[in-house]
């Protein structure tokens, strides 16, 4: 324990700047999460609901985030404030292990803080901190599969791959895609002349065990015929909007604040020509590779790179660093750090919620910034913001016409929803009205909807043009009194009423089965 505290007051001693930064960022995003007027995050319901049902896979992601949350709000509880403080925290820690990577390679003290603020300024490490998912826990899972590597390679020791296996294993149990980040690093010591790294047992170790980590979800996917390559599927043809090359590049650009931009590409640029650098030239073959490879793939939203950046901001520092120390430019440390944050400043409004619907509104349109960032949904506020919006009043409404019913008719009711959001919604906050568990046909709902529709009575949370479509496959629709209307939430998520449905012509879960949305 006397080792464990001495080597900690060390860490602290001398990498002070790096948790200052760190505790800065940790609390400008989760003091957002008191703010009045919003709530959770349209995607934290369902990570709750994902959460109540622990498994080794969901239809859209794979199991670590959920698990995690099991635990946590086991100990916490599940209110917006107890949730809000992993996603905060694990970006503070990618924050100061961006610093830590960068002085692993060679950066002095104000590389180091520069690198660590380019990440904290960049918007999408807030907006990802600001409610609970999976991506959150990407970039700290990326930047330490970077620091392992570079370890390796200044220390040339294989065995490393044994503890770069445990977070490979941990990045792809957190969301699939992190293989296209794992694939990336292979190929850029490869293309770096790091070759012998990866032909030897060690590399093989690394592999096997994250394998063995991963391997539960794949027989979850077995189990359940790979619901999730459906998924990705129709991601890929139906939801993500097409993104041109440059359009592209100018999110890389807006997405990721301006104000990083000159950092990002110097970064790029000096790792790959430095001689001095040379050894970790594969960090920016990597940032390149994985920027090229999404801007071409056509459908890749801008923020998906964003696990990447750690790569590039930390040559990015040390490039300038070495200018002010070459040209004795201590004033340029502070125009640095100011721009950065100046950026991030900008940004603040759009991104967390710390202003009023007004204020949000109009600086997001002062910005000029579109709000559709999946096909059809365009809200007066950025999605971040608009998806916080109303949940209660809409989950009042569904109790309201509950309790409308019999006591023998709540007996036979299937409460149901549209989308996951509503669904995990009606059963985080009917849980004080005892509600029955909801049914809902999208994502992982669907697969738990199928134990969840044994009944003769529908009770429908959806939009109010609804009725004829509910009618084809019901005797009796009515609409219960009271509806949900917004000016600033999305289009899908207004003008919801609920519907109360007798009689049906066909059995419910053949019902479920013609709405599966794996989306």
């Amino acid at each position: 324990m006397k080792v464990f505290i001495e080597h900690f007051k060390l860490s602290l001693s001398e990498n002070k700047h790096l948790y200052a930064v760190s505790v800065f960022t940790f609390l400008l995003i989760y003091l957002s999460a008191f703010t009045k007027g919003y709530g959770y995050f349209i995607d934290e319901f369902y990570y709750i609901a994902c959460a109540n049902n622990p498994a080794f896979g969901y239809v859209d992601h794979p199991p670590l985030a959920p698990l995690l949350l099991t635990i946590f709000q086991f100990v916490f509880g599940d209110s917006i404030y107890a949730i809000r403080i992993l996603p905060a925290l694990v970006q503070s820690g990618a924050v100061f292990y961006t610093g830590i990577l960068t002085k692993e390679i060679g950066g002095n003290k104000f590389a180091q803080l520069l690198a660590a603020c380019s990440l904290a300024a960049m918007t999408v490490t807030v907006a990802f901190g600001g409610f609970y998912s999976m991506n959150a826990f990407e970039p700290l899972l990326a930047v330490l599969l970077l620091w392992i590597t570079v370890k390796m390679i200044k220390a040339n020791n294989a065995k490393l791959w044994i503890s770069a296996g445990i977070v490979m294993g941990l990045g792809m149990m957190n969301k699939h895609t992190f293989g296209v980040f794992i694939a990336a690093l292979v190929f850029a010591l490869i293309g770096s002349g790091k070759w012998r790294l990866l032909f030897n047992r060690w590399f093989i170790f690394g592999g096997v065990i994250s394998t063995l980590i991963f391997l539960p979800n794949i027989i979850w996917q077995i189990l359940n015929d790979f619901p999730s390559i459906e998924f990705y599927r129709n991601i890929s043809a139906y939801k993500n909007v097409y993104t041109p090359p440059l359009d592209f590049i100018m999110g890389q650009v807006m997405q990721m604040s301006p104000s990083t931009l000159p950092v990002w590409v110097a970064g790029t640029f000096y790792l790959l020509f430095s001689k001095q650098f040379k050894d970790f030239r594969f960090l920016s073959l990597l940032f390149a590779g994985l920027f090229l490879f999404m801007m071409l793939s056509g459908t890749s939203r801008s923020d998906r790179l964003a696990f990447a950046y750690p790569a590039a901001f930390a040559g990015g520092a040390i490039f300038f660093a070495n200018i002010i120390t070459r040209y004795n430019a201590v004033w340029l440390k502070y125009v640095l750090i100011i721009f950065l944050y100046v950026g991030l400043a900008l940004a603040i409004p759009i991104i967390i919620p710390y202003f009023n619907y007004e204020t949000a509104k109009a600086h997001t349109e002062f910005l000029g910034i579109n709000t559709e960032l999946e096909r059809g949904k365009k809200p007066p506020l950025p999605q971040l913001l608009a998806d916080r919006i109303g949940w209660e009043e809409k989950v009042k409404l569904v109790v309201n016409a509950y309790n409308s019913l019999s006591d023998e008719d709540k007996k036979h009711t299937i409460i149901a929803a549209g989308n996951y959001g509503q669904a995990g919604a009606i059963e985080l906050f009917g849980k004080p009205y005892n509600l029955p568990p909801v049914a809902c046909a999208h994502n992982t709902y669907f697969l738990w909807s199928k134990e969840r529709v044994n009944g003769n009575i529908l009770l429908q949370l959806d939009d109010d043009i609804s009725y004829e479509g509910l009618t084809e496959l019901f005797d009796k629709v009515e609409m219960h009194p009271g509806i949900f209307k917004n000016d600033y939430v999305s289009s899908h998520e207004n003008n919801l009423v609920v519907f109360i449905c007798r009689g049906p012509k066909i059995p419910p879960i053949e019902m479920l089965e013609r709405s599966k949305n794996y989306y």
